[in-house]
């Protein structure tokens, strides 16, 4: 855990990996979305790769810190790492489980849970803006 927190674009390069990965397993299927009383597919292979892609944005700031020899507050580190995994457990089990037929208050209920996810996800991104900005100004040690 020690590594994770003084190095975390490992972290966030392996979980990049590890969505391209899913999406690229799972990408036949798509994701059932309930909007205003219809259904919308979200494609998974298109949602992965763009989970991927931003977990790698996120890897190269915090290696943009290494190489700045700038070091990353570890308490906000510790929040965003967890953070983030509770806002993308909800995505890897819907895309994992999303080759099964759902009835339509099922659908409802994964929108709530993938818009609460969604909303931690922001936050997650948030306390990463903070953390990033605030060891960026912070004078070297």
């Amino acid at each position: 855990m020690k590594k994770i927190i003084t190095k975390p674009q490992y972290f966030f390069s392996f979980l990049a990996l590890i969505m391209f990965i899913i999406g690229f397993i799972y990408k036949e299927n798509s994701i059932e979305l309930a909007f205003y009383g219809g259904i919308i597919d979200l494609d998974i292979w298109i949602l992965n790769l763009f989970s991927a892609l931003f977990f790698i944005l996120i890897a190269v700031n915090y290696a943009s810190l290494t190489i700045t020899q700038k070091q990353a507050k570890k308490g906000l580190t510790i929040t965003h790492i967890l953070i983030q995994i509770i806002a993308i457990v909800p995505l890897i089990y819907f895309t994992i489980t999303s080759n099964s037929s759902k009835t339509y208050e099922e659908i409802t209920i994964m929108n709530s849970i993938l818009i609460l996810a969604f909303a931690v996800f922001i936050l997650a991104t948030l306390i990463h803006l903070i953390n990033f900005a605030t060891s960026l100004v912070a004078k070297k040690d």
